[in-house]
């Protein structure tokens, strides 16, 4: 009965290998949201609950069985023809993404794009805006004569 469960094992990894790097990827935002969605919660004051964790753990469960069927579905029927298991986990990935950027927000108190969007902001920017203004002062002028 070892063996056979041992050899089960191989086999699952063996299969599973080349989407090792998708999976640990996918892992890493769920564990991240988590963290990220834990810390806002306390900051907000809310209870941090046992559903919470539960939850987590569902959606680890599901994401990484969704990611595994899509390599599956991509390996052995479409003969990777498209790769589904990437685009599946890149959108996942991005779920997970604006979910920890919105925990993020709710961390600092802030729009963190728009802060650094406007941290960014450089001379080129002003630049063409006052070309831009001046344009508009031209063509005003030219149609007030």
């Amino acid at each position: 009965m070892k063996e056979w469960l041992a050899a089960l094992a191989l086999g699952a990894m063996a299969a599973l290998a080349p989407i090792k790097a998708v999976m640990i990827t996918v892992g890493v935002l769920i564990v991240a949201d988590a963290v990220a969605g834990m810390y806002a919660a306390h900051k907000r004051g809310e209870q941090i609950s046992s559903a919470a964790m539960r939850r987590t753990i569902s959606k680890m469960l599901v994401y990484q069985g969704v990611v595994v069927c899509g390599w599956l579905l991509e390996a052995n029927l479409i003969d990777h023809l498209i790769p589904i298991a990437k685009i599946v986990a890149g959108a996942i990935g991005m779920v997970e993404f604006k979910s920890i950027l919105e925990n993020a927000n709710s961390i600092m108190g802030m729009d963190i794009f728009k802060t650094v969007i406007a941290k960014l902001g450089s001379d080129n920017d002003v630049a063409a805006q006052a070309k831009a203004d001046a344009a508009k002062a031209i063509e005003a002028a030219a149609k007030k004569e």
